[in-house]
């Protein structure tokens, strides 16, 4: 499935695992395996980005019955140089159905310039989504 979130970009990279104050896990291109839990179905990706090179990050391949968009924010740089690259942070919700049985996924973003081919990207990041049962009580 195509999805397409226009957002300038030029590179993968980041900090590993990270959490916010919510306790909310915060992956990056480096740490690309996540694992959810059903007490915490939702989960953040980290990409670095520029606004200022023409490149856009797209949300490519993903399970769109397992896996519900929810939250797009773009994070300056924290200096005061022009250019400066920042991050993306795109937040995403497991519905309950990935719970039900254990459930692995692939989701995989690129970036490229809006006006070229879709086939065409300079680079991606790919994240393995797993999930594993809940149990009946």
């Amino acid at each position: 499935m195509w999805v397409g979130v226009v957002v300038a970009a030029v590179m993968v990279g980041g900090s590993s695992l990270a959490e916010t104050a919510s306790h909310e896990a915060i992956y990056t291109a480096d740490q690309s395996n996540i694992i959810v839990q059903a007490g915490e179905p939702t989960f953040t990706i980290k990409l670095k980005s520029n606004p200022s090179t023409g490149y856009a990050w797209f949300l490519r391949d993903y399970n769109d019955r397992l896996i519900s968009p929810v939250a797009w924010h773009y994070a300056s740089a924290k200096t005061n140089l022009m250019g400066a690259s920042g991050y993306e942070l795109w937040t995403f919700r497991l519905n309950p159905s990935a719970f039900v049985v254990p459930q692995q996924m692939t989701m995989r973003f690129i970036y490229r310039r809006s006006w070229e081919s879709r086939d065409h990207a300079a680079a991606e990041a790919t994240f393995n989504v797993s999930t594993s049962a809940e149990h009946a009580q």
